[in-house]
């Protein structure tokens, strides 16, 4: 038989370093896909092409061992293997799509929900509840992209790539996941071209984060870090040591954007002009504050905003990578101007989730 999966890549609203904290996040897939498609037959040997990447990827799911870090095509199966899903096959597919790579959109992480995707639907197994919920298998996706290489990494990714659409991700206990209006369209996504170290940037910004809330338990007492507020915060900020006030006020201050973000996304009618400005001022404590910007980046947003786009920010974990400015009628001025700041524009809208079908029953 035939599969062909394809999942989007994301980018964050609202919330950037915000969901290890326990803090919500509004985040929204794009129309820019990882797609695999090949054939699936009796057998096992997994061949795997992946022109973009000028590689190809051969193994037997019975016997094979990491090689990287990142070895998620890997890790999906094993994840699906230790559920009791997985059926061996031999499969003949070709991986390809146009999410930039590693620049802070979760090409990784649409690449893992693609494949996970891909193969439960070749399982022989009753799968059925996966593909009616894609909360399921965006779970199978984080535990091969994350979990089982130890990495730092939130759910953001993969919960926002599997279900598509703008969806806020409320992070406390067992994660929710709620899917808001479509009130905003025509962005152009900006990849600036600096390479980035994810897990360098996550182990910094999360470190220095989470003491800066221990720091505050010194002086102030709270159920966990989602019930403090800024304002309830603010008088002991000064008391906080320098070297953590600065993430510390940036993890309260997005918290409380992320919030007047949901609130104003959910009306009938929302303000756009009030949610562009909530952009630019995420923005900035992400820069300030939490140091994850990059003058590459800020000269895009700087020009972007110039050129008509009514907010932008940086995409991702930071220090490279992506920005995206929102530019409701503006998208090719905005794409000129992300051009001549020496960064590489793509339009974008929002996307849809995780699409699996099996176009070939074959033999």
């Amino acid at each position: 038989m035939k599969i062909k999966s394809s999942a989007p890549g994301r980018i964050c609203l609202f919330g950037e370093h915000q969901d290890y904290l326990g803090f919500p996040v509004i985040a929204a897939a794009i129309d820019l896909r990882v797609t695999i498609e090949g054939d699936v037959s009796e057998g096992d040997l997994l061949h795997l092409d992946l022109p973009d990447l000028n590689k190809t990827l051969e193994f037997h799911s019975t016997r094979f061992h990491y090689t990287t870090s990142k070895d998620y095509l890997k890790s999906a199966v094993n994840v699906i293997k230790k559920m009791g899903l997985y059926t061996p096959k031999t499969i003949h597919a070709v991986v390809k799509g146009n999410v930039p790579i590693q620049a802070g959109t979760s090409s990784s992480a649409a690449l893992s929900v693609a494949w996970t995707g891909f193969l439960l639907k070749a399982s022989e197994h009753d799968v059925a509840a996966f593909f009616e919920d894609p909360s399921m298998i965006a779970e199978l996706a984080y535990q091969a992209e994350v979990q089982e290489f130890n990495e730092s990494g939130g759910r953001m990714d993969q919960y926002t790539s599997a279900l598509g659409g703008i969806v806020y991700l409320d992070f406390r206990g067992e994660m929710t996941a709620t899917p808001l209006p479509m009130a905003l369209k025509e962005f152009v996504l900006g990849d600036s071209r600096v390479a980035k170290d994810t897990q360098k940037t996550l182990k910094r910004v999360r470190t220095a984060q989470e003491q800066g809330f221990r720091e505050l338990e010194n002086y102030m007492t709270f159920e966990d870090n989602f019930h403090v507020s800024a304002a309830e915060a603010e008088p002991f900020l000064a008391k906080i040591p320098p070297d953590t006030r600065p993430y510390l006020r940036a993890a309260l201050m997005n918290h409380r954007i992320t919030d007047e973000a949901k609130a104003e996304l959910s009306k009938k009618s929302p303000d756009i002009g009030r949610i562009a400005d909530l952009m630019n001022i995420h923005h900035g404590y992400l820069r300030d504050d939490l140091g994850v910007s990059h003058p590459k980046i800020d000269h895009m947003i700087e020009k972007s905003l110039a050129a008509g786009a009514l907010g932008a920010k940086i995409n991702g974990s930071g220090e490279g990578g992506c920005m995206f400015a929102f530019c409701p009628g503006k998208q090719e001025a905005v794409v000129e101007a992300i051009r001549e700041a020496g960064g590489v524009p793509y339009i974008i809208n929002i996307g849809k989730g995780l699409e699996t079908v099996i176009s070939d029953m074959g033999k």
